[in-house]
């Protein structure tokens, strides 16, 4: 599965395609700077944070470089150095719209569909040059949808303010 989150992932961050004004932000900025550089990003979102998430001890999440972490069906990215955030950024392509602040961020939601899987990602606006986006994978859409909001949530309410 963390095969699957991370195609899904690496297909979202490859677009820059984004319709004019798709996943414009709305409301203002909470801070200048890249304030979560550095940090872990699996200290973001455990299994245990969400029932929804795969929940085998087996199966810890693995932080494949300084700014990702991936779990069984999820992952954590953390986006460093993107001009003018949301309006902007790569990971908002084709498909991507904005969405009610999630935590006091700036947000917006990507759906794309694999054989058998949809992979959701929340994007937050943690400021104008930082991102942090949460996906998540599964078969159903919705719940797919539905836990990424959940996950982005618990997120939000962990990075620095």
């Amino acid at each position: 599965m963390t095969a699957a989150v991370l195609a899904c992932v690496l297909g979202l961050a490859a677009c820059n395609d984004d319709a004019a004004g798709a996943g414009s932000p709305t409301t203002g900025q909470r801070q200048a700077g890249m304030p979560y550089t550095g940090n872990d990003p699996c200290a973001l979102l455990k299994p245990a944070d969400l029932p929804e998430l795969n929940q085998d001890s087996q199966i810890q999440p693995t932080a494949l470089n300084g700014s990702t972490c991936a779990g069984d069906d999820f992952m954590v990215q953390i986006s460093d150095g993107v001009d003018g955030g949301l309006g902007d950024m790569q990971a908002t392509g084709p498909g991507a719209k904005p969405i009610p602040d999630v935590g006091g961020y700036k947000a917006a939601l990507r759906q794309t569909t694999i054989p058998g899987q949809t992979n959701c990602g929340v994007v937050l606006q943690v400021t104008e040059t930082q991102l942090v986006q949460v996906f998540v994978t599964k078969s159903d859409p919705k719940l797919a949808c539905d836990t990424a909001n959940k996950a982005a949530a618990i997120v939000a309410g962990r990075l620095p303010k």
